[in-house]
Formats: structure tokens, C-alpha cells, sequence
């Protein structure tokens, strides 16, 4: 593979979202990454919501009573990629809201966040449905920008009055919540005032807007996230063009064009401060509202598995320090109070340091890990600095870890940008029942999203990868894993960052009028939680 392409690989192996288009079963690639021979696609011959029997002709691969008593089944929506709503009561852009309309190219089709899904008014239709799948939580976010429309000061009692109903609503209707406080999505004033992350003030302004929430939704509330995939944007916000602020090296001809920004430092300060803001953030909770208001809090991470190429010592020790920069730029200091080792010698004094006080702060500092996991690649050893790029240094390049989705010709999974590999929820939650003591776990978002789906309701391939990541998640689970739930991604279609609506990821379509349709896949969900088809016995399993 040539030096650039495996640049271009290791960049959007690391990208956000799902970049999962339209392809064939992805059945046979659950415990063998080098099987991937076809497979039957489901097919239904009456959509009717009763006919599961012909819907599911071969059983929903697993049933709600196979899942321990107790088990969260949820769904999602997110503030900013399904309330639209942008500049209603109040609220002003957030980041994404900004980024889309000024920077050409921001999303793959030219959408918008305010184009999509209205949850902003149709919250209680949107909770009908999930109950109407037969799950029992389910996952929101709250607008920072709606909140404190200027990054702080104010309150904005539109928004409380706002959040109060939806959040009432979801109760009412029996569901478990889990509420975000930050999905990528600041106000947008708080990058204008001060870069963002970028900056110490950040910490202290999410604080604030943290500490409102708790005071204002926490007596009810009793599942916080205080931030989802800061690892993620930590990297493509400040090293590449490709999301908000846009921030990167520009030399760097993989980056796209960036006005300025320095990839080899700025990711790391950004997420230095979006690790202590989440640890001033659990800090105040648990000194003025856990105890009285009985609940936990946690964050969400990003991951994807890195599946050493070879079994050198080399590849292992790739695959290991990609998953370091990856997952253990966050998980560490939560669990250790500092970064992954590999992280203090590969990028050096570029790394910012903790203080005690830091570090005892986030050492600990959650109920709960939530991680985002969809897909797989192959890790080796390769040297960009040494055979590419001398005179640069990028959070991209550090960890000297090359990626590939083929070894011998062979895709690790089924899908044309990431893969859809089940076999790494097993791997995933393993790994950490050994890295990080099996700790509590949920994962807190998975799906598959379809290019060009559009109003297309039979979407046989996320049927099937539903099917398959559920089946891998409850194996896990029979082998100890300490998982207490899993969020299927998308409860609807939504702006989904720099892929707009150009993919679909929501297992309900949604029109330009903001109607509903339910997709099979909404349909297995409804079929697998009631029980009501066999589970099918499947030879790889």
C-alpha cells in the first residue's frame, strides 16, 4: 500500500459516525475475519406488523429472554442531529450548525442540522415509538446552546421548561433515560470567544452548564453522560478539515485545507480539557446531588477494534498503541489518573501533564463506561514520520500504526469505507473485562447506516447487522462481560455530521414533512423484544 493511501486508511479508520454504505449480508463475517462467502438476505413477504413469522422467516437470531432480567434494549435521538429547531426559543448554532453553513463541502450532500427530524416537537410522538418497539430506554441529549445560548451567563428558562417536559414524557411512558450533555455540539459563541477546548475557560463554562442541568433535570435523571465521542472529535476537530473547528496543520496534503491550527498539539489540549471538564463536571455531582438524587454518571467513547495484521511483536505492539490513542486517551486517566505510556513516549512534551490535583479528579471518575463500537481493521507497524512526513508531527501519525480493512485480499468485514465485523463486540467488551477490571458497561450506541437509502423501508443489511452485533453482545455476555445494555443508532434519520443525509443511519425513515415510517429494522426490534419468533440456530454460533 502506498504511503499516502495508508495515511488516507489510518485517517478515516479513526473518522466519526458510521461510514457504513449498502452491501451484502453480514452474517458469515461474526468469528472468522477472513470468511466472508454470501450469505441468505432476509426477506419478507408482508410487512405487516404482526407477520413475524414471514417477516423473520428464520427466526430474529436472539430474543429479549435469552438477555439477563433487567437488561437495558434502547434506542437514540440526539439534540443536534434530530431536534432541528436551530434557532428556536431562544437557542443559538451550536458548532455543527455553524460548520455546515459556512464551510463548503461540510457535509456530503449540503444538509444541514436544521433540516433534520424535528424531535424538537414531535418528543412525545418520537417516545411512542420507542416504546412501541417493546424497549425500555432510551438515550437523549441536551443543547448546551439552548441551555446558555451564549456559552454561559444567562440560563434560558424556555429550554428548562423545554427538557422538563421531554424528560417528564420519557418517564412517563416507563422508560429507563440516559441523558448527554454533549454530542459535538457546543454553542458555537464558545469557539468565536476562545477556541473552545482550546482553552482553560471551556472547562469552567461546562461546568456551569453541567451543574444546571444536574440542579434542574437531576431529580429525575438518573443516567448522565457528560460527553460522547470527545475522542473522536478531539481528533478530527483539531487535525484535519473534515469537522468543527476545522483546525489542522496545513502541509499535511491528507488534512484537507486547513487555515490554521497545529495537528501535532492541538488535539491533545483539546482533549486534556475535555477530560478535565468531565471530571469537574462528575466532581460537582457527586458532592451536591448523587446522594439525594440517586443516580450515575458516566461518558461515552468512541472505539474501534485494531486486529494486529500479524501475529509479529511489531503489529501487536501496533494494534495496542492505536487502541492507546484511541480508547486509553480517555479511559486511562479515568482509570489511572494519567495517559497510556505509549502515548508519554511516543508523543512526548507535546502531551500535557496533569496536576495531582488533576489527576486524582479523574482517577475514578465514573459509574458507568459507555462505549460507541461498530467496526474493525488490521493494525501494523509503519513509521509515517521516518518514510512519509519528517518535518511534521500530527496526532494521526503519532502512534507510527498503519491500517488496512483487507489482509491477503480478504475484507476484514462486509461494508466499502468501515466494516461491520461482529465479532468485536466480544473482543471489545474482553478486552475490557481484563484492561479496566470488567467494569460496568453499556454499549451506548451501535448501527448501520445506508448510503442513499432515502424512503427505502427493507433494509435487509441492517436487519442483519442488528441481528449479528446482538448476537456476538449476548455470547459476550455468557462469558462474564459486565454489560448492563445496548443503544441501537438510530431511533430516526438525522444529520450525521460531515455525512449529512447522504447516509442513513435511523431504523425509521424520515421524510421532508418529518413523518415516520418504520424500516424492517424497527420491526425486528419489535419482533426480537416480544418474543414471539424462535431464536434461529446458526452454524457459526
Amino acid at each position: 500500500m502506498a504511503p499516502l493511501s495508508m495515511l488516507l486508511c489510518f485517517l478515516f479508520r479513526f473518522a466519526s459516525a458510521a461510514l457504513f454504505f449498502h452491501g451484502e449480508c453480514v452474517r458469515d463475517v461474526i468469528e472468522n475475519p477472513a470468511r466472508s462467502t454470501s450469505s441468505e438476505v432476509l426477506t419478507a413477504t408482508t410487512l405487516a406488523d404482526d407477520g413475524y413469522s414471514t417477516l423473520f422467516p428464520n427466526g430474529t437470531g436472539v430474543k429479549r429472554s435469552d438477555f439477563p432480567s433487567g437488561f437495558l434494549f434502547g434506542t437514540i435521538t440526539s439534540s443536534m442531529k434530530h431536534e432541528a429547531a436551530e434557532l428556536e426559543d431562544g437557542k443559538t448554532y451550536n458548532i455543527w450548525d455553524h460548520f455546515a453553513r459556512n464551510v463548503k463541502g461540510a457535509s456530503l450532500d449540503g444538509s444541514i442540522p436544521g433540516q433534520c427530524g424535528d424531535n424538537y416537537h414531535r418528543y412525545a410522538e418520537d417516545h411512542d415509538l420507542v416504546v412501541g418497539l417493546g424497549m425500555n430506554a432510551y438515550r437523549m441529549s441536551i443543547a448546551w446552546s439552548r441551555i446558555y445560548p451564549d456559552g454561559s451567563g444567562k440560563v434560558n428558562e424556555l429550554a428548562i421548561a423545554h427538557y422538563n417536559d421531554v424528560i417528564n414524557d420519557v418517564l412517563d411512558k416507563g422508560l429507563e433515560l440516559f441523558v448527554t450533555l454533549w454530542t459535538q455540539d457546543h454553542p458555537h459563541y464558545v469557539d468565536q470567544a476562545y477556541l473552545g477546548p482550546l482553552n482553560a475557560t471551556f472547562v469552567e463554562d461546562f461546568a456551569i452548564y453541567a451543574n444546571t442541568c444536574f440542579a434542574a433535570f437531576g431529580d429525575r435523571v438518573k443516567n448522565w453522560i457528560t460527553f460522547d465521542e470527545p475522542n473522536d472529535y478531539a481528533g478530527l476537530g483539531f487535525a484535519t478539515s473534515q469537522n468543527p473547528p476545522g483546525r489542522c496543520t496545513s502541509n499535511i496534503e491528507i488534512y484537507g485545507t486547513c487555515w490554521e491550527g497545529n495537528s501535532g498539539t492541538e488535539p491533545y489540549i483539546a482533549g486534556h480539557n475535555l477530560l478535565l471538564a468531565h471530571a469537574e463536571a462528575v466532581s460537582i455531582y457527586r458532592r451536591d446531588y448523587q446522594e439525594s438524587q440517586n443516580g450515575a454518571i458516566g461518558i461515552a467513547l468512541w472505539h474501534r477494534w485494531f486486529e494486529p495484521l500479524t501475529n509479529t511483536s511489531a503489529d501487536l505492539a501496533a494494534a495496542q498503541r492505536a487502541t492507546d490513542f484511541l480508547l486509553g486517551w480517555f479511559l486511562d486517566p479515568i482509570f489511572s489518573g494519567d495517559y497510556p505510556l505509549s502515548m508519554r513516549e511516543y508523543v512526548g512534551k507535546r502531551l500535557p501533564e496533569f496536576t495531582l490535583e488533576q489527576s486524582a479528579k479523574l482517577n475514578g471518575s465514573i459509574d458507568f463506561l459507555g462505549l460507541n463500537v461498530v467496526t474493525a481493521f488490521y493494525a501494523y507497524e509503519y513509521d509515517f514520520y521516518q518514510k512519509d512526513y519528517p518535518d511534521v508531527t500530527s496526532y494521526y501519525l503519532d502512534p507510527k500504526a498503519g491500517t488496512t480493512g483487507e489482509k491477503d485480499g480478504v475484507p476484514i468485514g462486509v461494508g466499502t469505507h468501515d466494516y461491520a465485523v461482529p465479532w468485536i463486540i466480544r473482543k471489545t467488551l474482553e478486552y475490557i473485562k481484563y484492561k479496566y477490571d470488567n467494569f460496568p458497561t453499556y454499549i451506548t450506541q451501535t448501527g448501520w447506516g445506508i448510503e442513499d437509502e432515502d424512503d427505502n423501508l427493507d433494509d435487509d443489511s441492517r436487519v442483519d447487522f442488528f441481528m449479528t452485533y446482538y448476537e456476538q453482545l449476548l455470547r459476550a455476555i455468557e462469558e462474564g462481560a459486565n454489560v448492563k445494555g445496548v443503544f441501537a443508532w438510530s431511533l430516526l434519520d438525522g444529520f450525521e455530521f460531515n455525512l449529512g443525509l447522504k447516509v442513513r443511519l435511523g431504523i425509521h425513515y424520515v421524510d421532508s414533512d418529518f413523518n415516520r415510517y418504520a424500516r424492517k429494522s424497527a420491526k425486528w426490534f419489535k419482533a426480537m423484544l416480544s418474543d414471539s419468533t424462535t431464536s434461529s440456530s446458526r452454524s457459526y454460533l
